[in-house]
């Protein structure tokens, strides 16, 4: 018994001597003494004696205690992983026979359940039912040879439907392959065509990956770029970046490869200027609805786009000139800016949604005037876009810490001025034209001739420029102040010669009046007046006239045979005299004109008589003329 090893199946214990557990004294003593059968009580006193009395001192002198040491410890060691292995082993073994158990348990269930039950585990009773599982003796075939045939068929089934369904999926590849390929083209042939027809295509600034086209105007849609001074300009940025952005569009491919326009969601629809002529709600004049057509190209697409987006700008800048000119008695009211055009109608100004614009009222009157404002308003735009491309060109001003104010620009300022001069024509013309009817019907000569004039709104469009070398004269004389001349020829010698002006802009702010006359008689009365007269007022021009043209009236008839004999009162008054008898009263003969016409007043030898010629008196019969009522008189 002494000569045999003792094993112990406990794990080697660790190097803690902290530890005093019994498991621990009980390791501790194996390693020390081998095994409990050995150590008595008299070894032990032994030890103890051997200990006092230094039987140590004894030992070999080949002893070494550190090596019998570490051969003790490398002995533990290694059976501490045999035992180690050994437990896996048997853990192995016990799993692999419960398993087995389990199995041929459960067969059994099938037919002895009772039996089978005794020595099926626990966790196989819970997740398993009894009689799940059977077994049955399949008879031996020894047909390999068709089992083997059969099995290449299915095989061989499978492959061709692989290869069927590999073909169709290539055809399929190949047909979507061949559809892109066609959308792709249609795409790219359109983005050539608008790009030969000279719009500028480019990528996108936030998505390089997306082409865009850009359709706005730079110069009057990005005033931020003309210099660094202006990108402090907080007003005139924020005016113009809608309009800005909203001119540069993505080109996008829709499902049939052509290019669609992507505006963005600041899109609100296509919009226009409409301009008509109202009176009392009603409306006079309008221009025809432009035709939407079909806009089956994309140029034509990009065209609209672009004529929608300018006049969306030209309202924006007549809306900010509108506010300015109220006391030119323009309102802007609502969705609309009324400028008026003459004494019960205006000119009505507003931007409409093309898709729903109302169509044309037939019972319209002529629509020159409305389509010509139209298209002067355009113009006028577009040269305020060359007035700003000039400012780029130019150096900037000194930076200041004044902002600067955005100008206005001069859009609706050019329309008055057009009406306005306009007006005081027809109202100068109407004058003549009943002064030249009485004075003819007196048989009296008179001419008025227009000499050098204006634009009129109604002859506006037939002077509209054809190409672009006479567009900047065109715009010179929209800008420019109004200038009308007529030369009057009056009876006898008086030469008169009347300029219209006409200016919404300082210093003149409104139309004036100057009047030259010019007499071939030395000493009459029209000859000492002042060679040029101003007159503020059409009433006073009136008048004045009727006052040169009486004067020249009575010249004419000192000249005839039947007054010749006649002499002047005095020289700046219309009135003839003559004495035959001294104890007689002189006779006299008045001229005066005035809104009836001409009026001759006579005083002959005590009996006083007149006569009126009117602007229609030529219509009557029997009508003398002022010679033939001289000769009746006082012939």
């Amino acid at each position: 018994m002494a000569d045999q090893l003792a094993l112990s199946l406990r794990a080697w214990p660790s190097d803690d001597t902290s530890t005093e557990s019994l498991s621990y004294l009980i390791a501790r003593i194996n390693e020390q003494r081998g095994s409990f059968r050995s150590v008595t009580e008299a070894s032990l006193e032994d030890d103890i004696r051997a200990a006092n009395v230094g039987e140590e001192d004894h030992l070999p002198d080949d002893y070494d205690a550190s090596q019998e040491s570490q051969d003790a410890n490398a002995k533990g060691e290694e059976l501490a992983i045999a035992r180690e292995d050994m437990i896996k082993r048997v853990g192995e073994a016990y799993n692999t026979c419960s398993q087995a158990l389990d199995l041929v348990s459960l067969l059994l269930t099938s037919h002895t359940p009772k039996v089978a039950e005794a020595t099926v585990s626990p966790y196989v009773k819970q997740t398993v039912s009894f009689g799940s599982l059977g077994a049955e003796i399949m008879q031996h075939t020894n047909e390999a040879g068709s089992q083997q045939t059969s099995e290449d068929l299915v095989g061989l089934g499978w492959r061709m439907r692989s290869l069927t369904r590999s073909a169709d999926s290539i055809l399929t590849s190949a047909t979507r392959l061949e559809q892109e390929m066609e959308r792709e083209s249609t795409y790219w042939q359109q983005i050539l065509e608008i790009k030969e027809a000279g719009w500028p295509v480019s990528r996108l600034p936030g998505d390089r990956q997306t082409l865009g086209v850009r359709f706005g105007f730079a110069e009057g849609m990005d005033p931020e770029s003309c210099s660094l001074f202006l990108l402090r300009l907080k007003i005139w940025s924020a005016a113009h970046a809608e309009f800005r952005d909203r001119g540069l569009v993505a080109l996008r491919r829709d499902a049939d490869g052509n290019v669609e326009l992507d505006h963005g969601q600041r899109w609100r629809g296509e919009k226009r200027i409409r301009v008509r002529v109202v009176k009392d709600g009603r409306v006079l004049a309008e221009p025809p609805t432009r035709s939407t057509g079909d806009n089956k190209t994309l140029s034509q697409r990009l065209l609209r786009a672009r004529n929608s987006l300018f006049d969306e700008e030209l309202y924006h800048e007549l809306s900010r000139e509108g506010r300015n000119l109220v006391s030119h008695s323009v309102r802007c009211i609502g969705p609309s800016i009324c400028v008026p055009y003459d004494a019960d109608s205006q000119i009505e100004i507003s931007l409409v949604d093309v898709a729903l614009e109302e169509p044309l009222d037939v019972s319209c009157e002529d629509s020159s005037i409305p389509s010509a404002i139209a298209i002067t308003l355009r113009l006028l735009l577009s040269h305020a876009h060359r007035q700003n491309l000039h400012r780029r060109t130019q150096p900037p001003p000194p930076i200041t810490d004044t902002p600067i104010a955005r100008p206005v620009y001069s859009l609706l300022r050019p329309i008055l001025e057009i009406i306005q001069h306009q007006s005081a024509r027809k109202t100068v013309e109407a004058e003549f034209t009943a002064l030249n009817l009485a004075l003819s019907s007196a048989d009296l000569l008179f001419t008025a001739e227009e000499t050098s004039s204006s634009l009129y709104l109604n002859r506006a469009i037939d002077d509209f420029p054809t190409d672009p070398s006479t567009a900047r004269t065109f715009i010179n004389r929209l800008i420019r102040p109004h200038h009308s001349q007529i030369t009057l020829s009056l009876p006898k010698s008086t030469t008169l010669m009347l300029d219209i002006n006409t200016s919404v802009f300082p210093p003149i702010f409104g139309t004036s009046f100057q009047l030259t006359a010019t007499s071939s008689a030395p000493g009459s009365a029209v000859a000492e007046m002042p060679h040029v007269m101003p007159f503020p007022t059409i009433e006073a021009l009136r008048k004045h006239i009727w006052y040169v043209t009486s004067l020249d009236i009575v010249a004419a008839l000192q000249a005839m045979p039947p007054a010749s004999s006649w002499t002047q009162t005095s020289r700046y008054q219309a009135e003839l005299q003559r004495k035959i008898v001294a104890s007689e009263p002189k006779d006299r003969v008045s001229v005066s004109l005035d809104s009836e016409g001409l009026a001759v007043s006579w005083v002959c030898s005590g009996t006083t008589g007149s006569r009126v010629w009117r602007s229609d008196s030529r219509a009557e019969e029997g009508v003398s003329s002022l010679v033939d009522v001289m000769n009746e008189q006082f012939g």
